[in-house]
């Protein structure tokens, strides 16, 4: 099955070569016609995503801010605080896997199932490890902050990385993953907004938590079963291991690029309730919901481009082929990103205003810069995308590396003495360097290409 669905995909792209190259004598609007259809099913991916997670992103925005509303700030500070422990945690689990195997996937489809089994062993043992650290860290030293109810969020998110996104991009059946994750979001509304409204004094971290770890677990569920139903597994216990130690030898500099990522959006945080407490956190989160929020949309649109950045970076593509799909791309995630863009940067005051308690204004600032960072964020994550499927794994962990440390050096300065908006500038100039080195890379390697 996933070899059929992968051919079908190719076949999508060379018959849109072709027309391109059949028509070039005819006129404008039968061409573009002709390529609409050829890509239809990038359309349909496209439009169930954008429609999917709009809805999820609209939600996803009303229920954090009432939660930050409902709880405070200080609460909210924690919560934010175990998402921040969370990424880190599903980061480590992940291994660069969600950047590498849809790569490998469209790369080698006769190896298909073997790359996913030996993609859900790697994960899984990694899981486990994670999930001992963190009890061993929360019984034997018993920190005040790490709750319960953090380390049910962690562990939430650390099951994510279980995840079956790059699958399902390889198989061009996003839209069926996007309902899979609406599912899963739709429950934890549901869940959480029932409190809300029946007794919102009993909206707790330990109930948040809760919902989370059981609605991601079944999530999960249904991914793994429908994919699983798919995949032939006919290969013996050697070469699931020879798979499992070349993943893991492969996604080395990935993986530590990915960890190094936390350096911008995560450990900014850690280190801005490390220095002003929880408190302050909160407010900066507040800020970061609505930016989050439209990083989903973002990502998700991105998610349709990932497979046909991996390949157009084949060796048969030339520089032109991939300067004018880059081109295109870039433009499309700007326009994605630019309708939260504009009022984060013009009206941030305005916004913190009507959505959020007064406790809660003085992030206008913060907002301002995130908006910033957003649109940056938008064009970064087409460069990044085209640095690891032209297999320039170095390239992308060096970059990380200094924007890390950058990022690491700013927040030690800026965050003791500016508090939130020190976290935001840090994250805006940090990953916007790095965002530079891989666009740096990127036209090089393009122009490179005959």
């Amino acid at each position: 099955m996933p070899d059929l669905s992968y051919r079908t995909v190719e076949e999508e792209a060379i018959a849109a070569e072709c027309i391109l190259e059949g028509n070039r004598a005819g006129g404008v609007i039968p061409r573009l016609l002709d390529l609409l259809g050829t890509q239809r099913r990038n359309l349909q991916n496209l439009s169930a995503l954008v429609s999917f997670n709009f809805l999820a992103a609209g939600l996803f925005f009303a229920t954090q801010i009432k939660i930050a509303n409902v709880i405070g700030k200080e609460r909210f500070g924690l919560l934010a605080y175990g998402i921040a422990l969370g990424m880190y945690a599903q980061t480590i689990v992940r291994y660069g896997m969600n950047r590498t195997l849809v790569r490998d996937l469209v790369h080698y489809p006769n190896r298909f199932a073997e790359l996913v089994t030996a993609s859900r062993l790697l994960r899984g043992v990694l899981l486990g490890l994670v999930v001992a650290g963190l009890l061993i860290w929360k019984l034997l030293w018993h920190p005040a902050d790490l709750t319960w109810a953090v380390v049910a969020v962690v562990v939430a998110y650390s099951l994510k990385s279980l995840d079956l996104q790059p699958v399902y991009d390889a198989w061009n059946c996003m839209a069926r993953h996007a309902a899979y994750n609406m599912v899963q979001r739709g429950l934890y509304f549901v869940l959480v907004w029932v409190v809300i409204l029946a007794a919102p004094q009993h909206l707790t971290l330990i109930w948040i938590g809760a919902v989370l770890l059981i609605t991601q677990a079944f999530c999960l569920f249904l991914q793994q079963r429908w994919a699983s139903e798919r995949m032939e597994c006919s290969w013996n216990r050697s070469q699931r291991n020879i798979a499992v130690a070349e993943l893991f030898k492969n996604n080395v500099w990935i993986w530590l690029a990915t960890v190094g990522c936390l350096s911008f959006g995560t450990l900014n945080q850690v280190l801005l309730k490390y220095y002003c407490g929880p408190g302050e956190l909160g407010t900066y989160a507040a800020s970061w919901q609505i930016i989050a929020a439209a990083m989903l949309l973002v990502g998700q649109v991105g998610r349709v481009g990932n497979p046909a950045t991996a390949r157009v970076t084949r060796p048969e593509n030339n520089g032109c082929k991939r300067k004018s799909f880059l081109l295109k791309y870039s433009c499309v995630m700007a326009v994605t990103a630019l309708p939260v863009v504009i009022p984060s940067v013009f009206f941030p005051a305005w916004i913190m205003r009507n959505f959020f308690r007064p406790e809660y204004a003085s992030s206008a600032a913060v907002l301002r810069v995130l908006g910033l960072y957003l649109m940056v964020f938008s064009l970064g994550f087409v460069a990044s995308q085209y640095v690891v499927s032209a297999r320039m794994e170095k390239t992308y962990f060096s970059s990380v590396v200094l924007g890390g440390c950058l990022s690491l050096i700013l927040c030690v300065i800026l965050v003791p003495r500016l508090s939130g908006l020190g976290a935001a500038l840090a994250l805006l100039i940090a990953h916007s360097a790095s965002i530079a080195l891989y666009f740096v890379a990127m036209i090089k390697d393009v122009r490179k290409q005959r």
